[in-house]
């Protein structure tokens, strides 16, 4: 009978485990504005959480094309333009000395916490990827 009881505890301690809510997953959208000429083009970069409160994110620059360099390689509170509860936009900031078009890749990290005191909360990241384009529209 006890082999029965502690077979059955650990399937109700199982139990438990799994009926814990997953992590809040983070989606990052990035846009860039096409430019007909050189010069600077924005992007924006969109972070979002399913669940919780999106406490602190920045915006790393991990690569960018050659021809349109990034004037800051890392973007943080200060470049917060729009803030909710759980989305908060980024802006960032190339400078293209010529035409061309390329991809920026940036990692988008954030702190999420799933509790209001902000005892409980997590660090995320994630990359994201847009098209860089500054030349006129030949389509």
């Amino acid at each position: 009978m006890s082999g029965l009881r502690g077979w059955l505890g650990l399937v109700a301690a199982c139990a438990v485990l799994g009926a814990a809510p997953p992590p809040p997953e983070l989606t990052v959208r990035l846009e860039c504005q096409r430019r007909p000429a050189a010069g600077r083009v924005l992007c924006e970069a969109e972070l979002e959480v399913d669940r919780g409160v999106l406490r602190w994110a920045d915006v790393l620059v991990v690569r960018a094309p050659d021809f349109a360099r990034p004037l800051r390689a890392r973007v943080g509170p200060s470049g917060l333009f729009m803030k909710t509860e759980r989305r908060q936009r980024l802006q960032l900031a190339l400078a293209a000395t010529e035409l061309g078009t390329g991809r920026l890749v940036v990692r988008a990290r954030a702190v999420v916490c799933t509790e209001p005191s902000g005892a409980s909360c997590r660090a995320l990241s994630r990359e994201s990827g847009a098209e860089v384009a500054v030349g006129p529209i030949t389509r």
